[in-house]
């Protein structure tokens, strides 16, 4: 939201992403799962569609910038993209 908003980072933000990126807490290949081409506002989401373009697109950057591999899920329906999970999921498996 910082990046969006044009804002600084808060200070105990930035320093748990230094951890968990140090640390390596996570691991470094992750599903990055794209928008289904529209976005229905709720109670919950208040943001348009246009909005949740530039999200994706500053989330897909942060993970790149902090050295994430990612596993592109593109839009589709959700048995497609739930099948290319775990096929992806088998195949490092193996």
């Amino acid at each position: 939201m910082s990046v969006y908003l044009g804002r600084p980072v808060p200070d105990p933000l930035a320093a748990e992403i230094e951890r968990i990126t140090r640390e390596r807490v996570y691991e470094q290949r992750v599903f990055f799962v794209h928008t289904i081409g529209f976005c229905e506002p709720t109670a919950a989401r208040r943001i348009s569609f246009e909005e949740s373009l530039a999200f994706e697109r500053i989330d897909e950057q942060s993970y790149r910038r902090f050295g994430y591999e990612l596993v592109d899920v593109p839009a589709g329906p959700v048995a497609v993209r739930a099948a290319l999970i775990a096929d992806t999921i088998a195949q490092t498996a193996r």
